[in-house]
């Protein structure tokens, strides 16, 4: 199981991203931490480029943590982790792609964004054309006001259905759903969210879950 986010990318005032991205990049900068300036570092490394285009980055970076402990005898208040994250840039599809939680993926595309001239916004995808095209739908969240009761959650099989189901795609605001997908000679199972956040339940390989996407851009 793993979650991936996609970006759609827009180059600011034109700008070609082609030859910046392609090399590596090291960068740092000075930030005060438990009363000591500390070096943060950041590394984006360039590694191969999968059969569809998609070339892929590694990230590795210092982060500053809110973390209160005992050390030596003296408190403090943060700590320095390195963070290290998965990018995938098609630079003619102008598609990143984050293989990560949510929110580590907000943050490595931060990183692109800052270092490189491009915008970035997070795609949502079509929920409602996934849910048509699908095998199987199950687990549906929905985000209701009802009495004193927030949110909704329909579970088992083949739940859209139902009039149930209905009733809630009418006035409900769905949240994310569980859906099958009949792919060639491969079922892939995933949960879509409507703020664009996938999670991968079937056995991928990073290579798949890009074709896959791919799939999902087009409906």
């Amino acid at each position: 199981m793993f979650s991936v986010s996609v970006f759609d990318v827009q180059p600011k005032e034109d700008a070609s991203l082609d030859d910046a991205i392609r090399e590596g990049q090291h960068f740092n900068e000075t930030q005060r931490v438990n009363e000591f300036d500390e070096n943060l570092e950041t590394w984006i490394f360039v590694n191969e480029t999968s059969p569809e285009g998609y070339q892929n980055f590694r990230i590795v970076t210092d982060e500053v943590l809110d973390f209160r402990a005992r050390v030596k005898g003296e408190l403090i208040s943060q700590v320095v982790k390195q963070g290290i994250y998965q990018i995938y840039y098609h630079p003619q599809r102008r598609r990143l792609v984050a293989i990560c939680r949510k929110e580590d993926a907000f943050k490595a595309a931060g990183i692109f964004e800052n270092r490189f001239p491009m915008l970035l916004a997070k795609h949502k995808f079509n929920i409602l054309g996934i849910i048509g095209e699908s095998s199987d739908v199950r687990g549906a969240r929905f985000n209701v006001q009802i009495e004193t009761v927030t949110g909704v959650s329909l579970k088992g099989s083949n739940i859209d259905g139902t009039q149930y189901y209905a009733n809630m795609i009418e006035t409900g605001k769905l949240a994310g759903v569980v859906v099958t997908f009949d792919h060639g000679d491969r079922t892939v199972t995933f949960r879509v969210s409507v703020d664009g956040t996938l999670l991968f339940y079937s056995a991928l390989d990073e290579y798949e879950a890009l074709d896959f996407i791919d799939i999902l851009y087009a409906i």
